[in-house]
């Protein structure tokens, strides 16, 4: 028995301690100790950046979804845009076959050849570039910082053509040669949407990948 006086067990072994002679129990089976899990002098756990990916900002989410769709939008509306021309340059070859309208000669060859040479160029062009608009935007999304400073160029190229197109009254490429033509008012607004998506987008996406979770971001990823 025991008593307030002696803690001990009748024996002689500590409370923990095995009757039969055995190691206390905070003992393993090879003799070495088992630290409790609170253990104040194990070592420090491993960081969130170390196990996992880096939480990516919100600007630089929002920024890859403007690298994704604002170019495949911008692909569509320039087929748009091909189609209303394409259908108003039959429409004026219908009406000088039936005597409504006189069509001249260059108007003529355009619509033989030329136009579609045009759209099928400028589709090529817009496809590989919004090929690449997707590929760099994973990668930015990534946290290389080689991919905002490319895509960040091909923004500022894309802002450029978008002022020029602008000042030129919102005519794009794709009408090219039919200046004296009066085109339809459906058209033009197409054409100034879409330099309007494509002003308005690069300079969202300029803006936030160069906030300033976004340069945390990216500096946090080139240190991992």
């Amino acid at each position: 028995m025991t008593s307030p006086q002696n803690p001990w067990h009748q024996g002689g072994y500590p409370q923990g301690g095995t009757p039969s002679g055995g190691f206390p129990q905070q003992y393993s089976q090879g003799g070495y100790p088992q630290y409790p899990q609170s253990n104040p002098f194990a070592a420090p756990p491993v960081s969130s950046h170390e196990l996992g990916e880096l939480r990516r900002p919100i600007t630089v989410e929002i920024a890859f979804w403007i690298a994704v769709v604002v170019p495949l939008v911008a692909t569509v509306l320039s087929v748009v845009s091909y189609l209303l021309l394409q259908g108003f340059v039959n429409d004026s070859l219908a009406g000088a076959a039936t005597g409504e309208a006189k069509i001249d000669a260059q108007i003529s060859s355009i619509a033989n050849g030329v136009l579609l040479f045009i759209f099928i160029f400028l589709t090529i062009v817009y496809l590989i570039l919004t090929t690449l608009w997707i590929l760099f935007g994973f990668k930015m999304r990534a946290g290389r910082n080689w991919a905002r400073v490319t895509l960040t160029v091909f923004a500022a190229v894309w802002m450029l053509a978008g002022v020029i197109g602008l000042i030129q009254g919102g005519s794009t490429t794709m009408s090219g040669g039919l200046e004296d033509v009066q085109l339809p008012g459906s058209y033009f607004a197409l054409s100034y949407g879409q330099l309007g998506l494509g002003l308005v987008g690069m300079i969202a996406f300029t803006t936030l990948v160069y906030l300033k979770p976004s340069n945390w971001y990216f500096q946090a990823a080139n240190r991992v």
